[in-house]
């Protein structure tokens, strides 16, 4: 099961460095930014997306979710399933957070 979680989490962080790439109109000069936030700080949330049953975000993942382009983000979500993540989840995590204007993706 440790091999399992380790290719979830390297999955992931593939999924964001390929975002940070891909994605040369919504980051900024820098390729570490993504959707308006570090690549690091979008990885506080990780936990909250991998997983059956992942667990709920953590303040800091909130945090981080209240500077995020959400709309931005949203361009990702038929990319994080094949990675490992649950898209659900996901797409949850704006609203475990308590944001109020979350867009339809």
């Amino acid at each position: 099961m440790g091999n399992m979680r380790r290719n979830v989490v390297v999955g992931c962080v593939f999924i964001i460095a390929l975002m940070a790439s891909v994605s040369s109109s919504t980051a900024r000069a820098s390729s570490s930014i993504v959707c308006n936030v570090e690549m690091t700080d979008l990885l506080e949330c990780l936990p909250a997306i991998t997983g059956a049953h992942p667990p709920a975000p953590t303040r800091r993942c909130c945090k981080v979710m209240r500077k995020v382009n959400l709309p931005c983000l949203c361009r990702y979500k038929p990319q994080l399933a094949k990675f490992g993540a649950n898209p659900v989840a996901a797409m949850a995590l704006p609203k475990h957070c308590g944001i109020k204007k979350i867009p339809r993706c």
